[in-house]
């Protein structure tokens, strides 16, 4: 089969336009019927969101429920308006999209890399990725909903699903328990770096003879004092 004619459609004697996209009290429907698109706006106004945010903090040294109750109160909001029109309605890739959002906030804080890994991130900051946060909030919003005697014994089928849970452990390489991790975060930005540098095992490139840049260590990693194979943590096994 070809391609299907375009047909015009008319109001009166005036040709109505036709779209891919358009915007309605802030939602963006699309011919397709997908969010993603939606989506992806909300993602650049939060991201814009927390770019201003941390640029007005001049030094992060203070807590971190400081920093998570900030995000909860000037980005949360952005996604959570009409969550139930669009949550589940979005590509992959959008929503993979939305947990970045949230990890680059946290990993500013915790002044490392944005390549560093999402599930040490969300480990010691004792978060989870912003879908699952939304998710939870999702079928949280029909907990207050009640149904009239009429209607005794009727449930609506997002009430009673469990939400989902989230456990990062089995996500977490096995090499970050070697770490020094005490069990909480500095207070101070200097002393929370440091951590995390040795944490996130960042100190790699101090020991490898390997230049090209590389995010894990493999055999052509060579310790520039010993001669052995650079692993993760090097430092603690270095025979100088």
């Amino acid at each position: 089969m070809g391609r299907i004619n375009r047909q015009s459609f008319f109001l009166g004697n005036k040709e109505i336009e036709q779209v891919n996209s358009f915007v309605y009290l802030g939602f963006t429907f699309t011919t397709q019927l997908s969010f993603s698109t939606h989506v992806e706006n909300l993602n650049s106004k939060a991201s814009s969101k927390c770019g201003i945010l941390l640029s007005k903090l001049s030094k992060f040294d203070f807590p971190l429920y400081i920093l998570l109750d900030l995000f909860n109160c000037y980005v949360l909001p952005t996604y959570r308006y009409g969550l139930s029109l669009w949550l589940g309605r979005a590509s992959e890739s959008a929503m993979t999209a939305v947990d970045s959002v949230l990890t680059k906030y946290l990993k500013r804080y915790l002044g490392v890399p944005f390549r560093a890994n999402n599930s040490i991130t969300h480990y010691i900051c004792n978060t989870e990725p912003l879908s699952i946060i939304l998710q939870n909030l999702y079928h949280q919003s029909f907990n207050s909903l009640s149904f009239p005697s009429s209607l005794s014994g009727l449930q609506l089928t997002q009430a009673i699903s469990q939400p989902p849970k989230y456990d990062p452990i089995p996500l977490i390489p096995s090499f970050f328990w070697r770490s020094n991790y005490p069990g909480y975060l500095p207070t101070y930005s200097n002393s929370r770096r440091l951590l995390c540098k040795e944490i996130y095992d960042f100190e790699h490139s101090e020991y490898c003879s390997n230049t090209a840049f590389h995010i894990t260590p493999d055999e052509d990693c060579i310790c520039i004092d010993c001669g052995s194979t650079v692993a993760y943590y090097h430092k603690y096994f270095c025979s100088k």
